[in-house]
């Protein structure tokens, strides 16, 4: 069996023996098959027609959330990052405030709204706001469906119903065929993993905060604006992949050779150019039998090939059998390169392979840290694997509040705001409250944690 360890990595695993298999070049060649490479500035001019509309991929292949998500669910650190996140923001819980001046300082003061907040109870808002989060650092985008209530459609701008939650797993942007500004105007809803059911998908217009009850179902939309994009957010998680994928990739490698005493017996490269002219082979043959091309067709034929190499290199009855390949010279910028399979002995030195994957892991985790935007400590993970000091915790804490919610509370919260803005015509807003972490040393003694029973 060959086991896909990253979208250019493979392990090959016969009769305890295993092997190594890497495709060269990949991250390199612009194939749209790498996951590791997008075309950021052509995401509009490949748009998916969906019945009028013509929709504006998110990414290149339509599925930079499918990467994403599976990147970082196999991981052992990155899901948990995320989640800590999602926990600090909401830290205290929601509250309603409304923002005052004394002269000197900005300050938020809480109020107590009985109508509002029975309008938030109205749909179990706490949870709303954590899906919300989880949204917002994972795509760092958010839909929201709006519903207009009785009376909207008498010219009041206040009748509006509560939100709904959207994934941007299922909502792309669109615009009528035939706008020449492709500016989207509407969002479609629906299962992109299933190409099949396009004509079961929902389209909705894009709210309009100046007009809000216009159309009696819309979608809310916001997120952190990415330079040079105009129709989605990329997320900044997305610069992590490689290292979230290296991260995962280490633990396999040595769980497969310390539970079934596996050697690595040969690596084995395979070029770019021939996925490539295979690729090519393939979308002719879907064009020619009219089927959609899909990258898992790659994939599978991959998986395929990889099986059969292993067989022949495993196993004494496969003595006498070989492997013939042929290689080709090409002129890469001014060097001329040698294109062809090459298979290569891995010298049997256990300790210093171990040694390295667990060397790749543990740099790979704090490039995930980093990029992430978390700090190790309050991960509940030190520099060395070991908890940080009490004040490091604490100082780590205080900057992260400062300065690493602010942002993402405002556009968790933006549609219920924008909403309580309109509804209730007031300047009272939802927020997290936080409060500020002590030292032992500055609280009372009958009030520190020692001291105190939970």
């Amino acid at each position: 069996m060959a086991y896909r360890l990253t979208d250019k990595d493979y392990l090959g695993v016969k009769d305890g023996t295993a092997h190594y298999f890497e495709i060269s070049g990949r991250e390199a060649s612009g194939d749209e098959a790498s996951q590791t490479k997008e075309d950021f500035n052509r995401w509009k001019d490949r748009p998916i027609s969906v019945g009028d509309y013509d929709v504006v991929p998110f990414g290149t292949t339509n599925d930079l959330d499918n990467q994403i998500q599976e990147t970082i669910f196999p991981n052992h650190l990155a899901p948990r990052l995320q989640g800590r996140k999602v926990e600090l923001l909401f830290s205290q819980g929601p509250y309603l405030y409304e923002e005052k001046a004394d002269g000197r300082d900005y300050y938020r003061l809480p109020v107590n709204n009985p109508e509002i907040k029975a309008w938030l109870q109205s749909f179990d808002y706490e949870i709303f706001l954590i899906h919300q989060k989880i949204e917002y650092y994972y795509a760092e985008q958010i839909f929201t469906k709006i519903r207009r209530a009785r009376g909207g459609r008498l010219g009041r701008n206040d009748a509006i119903a509560h939100p709904e939650p959207l994934s941007i797993k299922n909502c792309r942007k669109a615009y009528r065929k035939g706008d020449p500004k492709k500016i989207p105007t509407h969002v479609v809803i629906g299962d992109w993993q299933d190409p099949t059911k396009l004509n079961e998908f929902e389209v909705l217009p894009i709210w309009d905060r100046r007009n809000p009850t216009k159309h009696a179902v819309s979608v809310h939309y916001t997120g952190f604006e990415s330079f040079g994009l105009s129709d989605y957010v990329l997320p900044s998680v997305f610069g992590a992949l490689n290292w979230i994928k290296r991260s995962t990739t280490a633990p396999k490698i040595i769980e497969a050779h310390t539970t079934n005493g596996l050697n690595v017996r040969y690596h084995i490269t395979s070029p770019q150019k021939y996925w490539d002219d295979q690729e090519a082979n393939l979308r002719k043959k879907c064009q020619d039998e009219g089927v959609r091309f899909q990258y898992k067709m790659l994939q599978d034929l991959e998986d395929q090939i990889f099986d059969s190499l292993t067989e022949v290199l495993t196993g004494v009855e496969n003595v006498g059998k070989f492997w013939h390949n042929k290689t080709v010279t090409t002129l890469i910028g001014n060097q001329a390169q040698e294109l062809g399979w090459k298979i290569s002995p891995i010298k049997q030195e256990v300790k210093e392979y171990v040694d390295a994957q667990i060397a790749v892991a543990n740099k790979s985790d704090f490039a995930v840290q980093a990029a992430l935007g978390l700090h190790a400590s309050l991960a509940n993970v030190g520099a060395d694997g070991k908890s940080d000091s009490g004040s490091e915790q604490l100082y780590a804490h205080q900057i992260h509040q400062l300065t690493g919610t602010p942002i993402p509370e405002l556009y968790v919260c933006k549609a219920i705001n924008d909403i309580i803005k309109i509804k209730f015509n007031t300047n009272i807003k939802i927020g997290f409250y936080h409060t500020t972490a002590k030292r032992e040393q500055d609280v009372s003694e009958s009030n520190r944690m020692t001291n105190t029973t939970l």
